[in-house]
């Protein structure tokens, strides 16, 4: 049901997004492909492995981007991998800070997390922002850590423990 407006959006916004996220396959954005992303989701989220959703404005009419936990390691770890995109008529708006929020809340309450880690591309100052108005704390620098658009990518590190959440 959610397969036009993701495509429409990921379509209209494609230069913006590929500025920040690895090369899309050729069928990134085939109907195909998408059932085959629901079903991982799916399947991640019985599995306990990580949680995708959609954001979407408050009437639910307009979808606007995507944050999904990933990568949960579970035992003494408790740990759980940030990502997060918005279209760019979106961004800016603080959309972002406040779905990210919303999912920190959900990581740390339902989940049981300990901490939740993320990473950027070192130029990317709305992301950082994000991150940093939801409590996150620089923890380094990690060079060639993604490959971003084709090319391996520096990243600044960030994170944030439920201890030190309310600091």
């Amino acid at each position: 049901r959610d397969y036009r407006l993701l495509a429409h959006l990921r379509k209209a916004n494609h230069v913006y997004l590929q500025l920040r996220e690895p090369l899309w396959p050729r069928n990134e954005l085939s109907r195909q492909n998408f059932r085959c992303r629901i079903r991982g989701y799916n399947f991640d989220a019985r599995g306990d492995y990580g949680y995708a959703f959609f954001v979407w404005d408050r009437d639910i009419k307009e979808l606007m981007g995507g944050v999904n936990l990933g990568h949960i390691r579970r035992g003494a770890a408790q740990i759980a991998t940030l990502g997060y995109w918005i279209g760019q008529h979106y961004a800016g708006q603080g959309m972002m800070s406040e779905a990210v929020e919303l999912v920190i809340d959900f990581a740390f309450t339902s989940l049981g997390l300990h901490r939740i880690e993320a990473a950027c591309v070192i130029d990317n100052q709305a992301s950082i922002g994000v991150l940093m108005n939801n409590g996150f704390r620089e923890e380094g620098y990690a060079e060639k850590y993604l490959k971003i658009n084709g090319t391996w990518a520096d990243h600044r590190l960030f994170s944030l423990c439920r201890d030190n959440q309310a600091d």
